[in-house]
């Protein structure tokens, strides 16, 4: 945590108000600590604490529909071009597209918040072909409620919290808690797929067993 609000003091030193894009995108773990960390030390650095808000939103807005954008127009051709540049990212581009095509609306809101895919989501939208007007709906709503959500509850609670005894270490606790709980989350819907898929190829194997009998 001393290392996150280091850095965070070190992006506000450097770049002031643009140090908001940065801080909006910098957690893969999905809950956005960068972004609470900024918002709890702009005070104290003199900022525009409604326009850091308005920015963050501004900021994480066109991430997502750029992304949206990209998976749309690029789609199964992006998921290979990245496949040859990034392999590993070829799978995380893959599970955005299946969750947007499961849960739909709140993939796009709430799918953020996963760990490792959650800033991908917009392409996965773009991917599936969700209507534009509904995807700008959703990454608006889940937008607010990381810029605003997060990042005025940060101010509020003030700067004076982070000296409190066994701040960081709570800290650290929770990011850990809500990583292993996004984990657990996706690793129980590759289950329930895995399941899924095992019985419906039970019933094709039954089907045919079945049209064969009946032939024979």
């Amino acid at each position: 945590m001393q290392e996150t609000e280091s850095l965070i003091k070190e992006f506000l030193q450097n770049y002031g108000y643009h140090a908001v894009p940065a801080a909006m995108l910098y957690d893969p773990a999905g809950i956005p600590w960068a972004w609470i960390f900024l918002m709890l030390l702009a005070g104290e650095a003199g900022k525009n604490i409604p326009l850091m808000l308005v920015y963050g939103f501004a900021a994480l807005m066109v991430f997502d529909h750029a992304l949206y954008w990209m998976g749309l127009l690029g789609g199964r051709k992006f998921v290979r071009f990245i496949g040859k540049k990034r392999p590993d990212w070829r799978p995380t581009i893959k599970a955005t597209r299946r969750k947007v095509r499961e849960k739909g609306a709140l993939a796009v809101i709430f799918g953020r918040y996963l760990p490792f895919i959650g800033r991908w989501m917009g392409i996965g939208a773009g991917m599936v072909g969700m209507n534009y007007l509904k995807f700008s709906i959703y990454s608006a709503i889940g937008a607010a409620i990381s810029a605003f959500g997060f990042g005025l509850a940060a101010h509020l609670i003030g700067r004076r919290v982070v000296n409190l005894p066994f701040f960081n270490e709570a800290i650290v606790g929770i990011i850990v808690g809500t990583t292993l709980l996004g984990v657990f989350g996706l690793a129980m819907g590759w289950w329930k797929k895995k399941k899924e898929r095992e019985r419906a190829a039970q019933m094709l194997s039954a089907k045919t067993a079945n049209s064969n009998k009946v032939k024979a």
